[in-house]
């Protein structure tokens, strides 16, 4: 686009894909001495604006994917609860896709996600309207599907994560450079995260 004169930049289409635990685990690295993120519910659409701001360039958010484990509801009818109302305000925003996995009956264990992560980032890699995809992990589990996500030709993988989290996912390019990571810290979590103590609308 011209405007008088000068070259102005379109803004880049950018994919956002949540590690859900690794991402609400993770924030405890930006909390106060004594402070949890289980005080708090996390807006991941809001998150993801956030990434989209610190880009380098002009961007938007066109979609915002959580994949996330969740509590057997007859195993932990609580912990499900919760977990079904912070999905309801996760996608009051339009962008906000949740793919949950419900955990193992007899292990606890959720299955699927790291597969369903990996396949995200492929899919949306391959997505003509996606300029950038951002996964928000430091699961090194994911270290195969980012990969070739990395390598399919036009495709550009970003990470984020929170500032101080243990990382053992790494971005690394054809050339040999290493890839662009997002580290958030304090002040971000708090401009997207409300009390927990703070009644929610279900």
């Amino acid at each position: 686009m011209i405007q008088n004169n000068n070259v102005v930049s379109l803004p880049q289409n950018v994919a956002v894909i949540f590690d859900g635990w690794n991402a609400l685990r993770g924030a405890d690295q930006v909390l106060d001495f004594g402070d949890q993120i289980d005080r708090y519910v996390l807006d991941f659409g809001k998150l993801a604006d956030e990434i989209a701001a610190q880009r380098n360039r002009p961007s938007r958010v066109v979609s915002v994917t959580v994949v996330i484990g969740v509590h057997n509801r007859a195993q932990n009818p609580r912990a499900r609860m919760i977990a079904d109302q912070n999905i309801r305000f996760w996608q009051r925003d339009k962008r906000v896709q949740v793919i949950a996995f419900e955990n193992h009956w007899e292990s606890g264990i959720e299955k699927g996600v790291d597969m369903e992560l990996g396949m995200q980032v492929m899919d949306q890699a391959s997505d003509p309207k996606v300029d950038s995809v951002v996964v928000f992990s430091a699961d090194r589990d994911l270290q195969p599907a980012v990969d070739r996500a990395v390598a399919k030709p036009g495709a550009h993988i970003e990470l984020a994560r929170w500032e101080g989290q243990s990382a053992g996912l790494w971005i690394r390019q054809g050339s040999g450079k290493p890839g662009w990571c997002h580290w958030l810290g304090s002040e971000t979590f708090h401009k997207v995260a409300t009390p927990r103590d703070h009644q929610l609308a279900a």
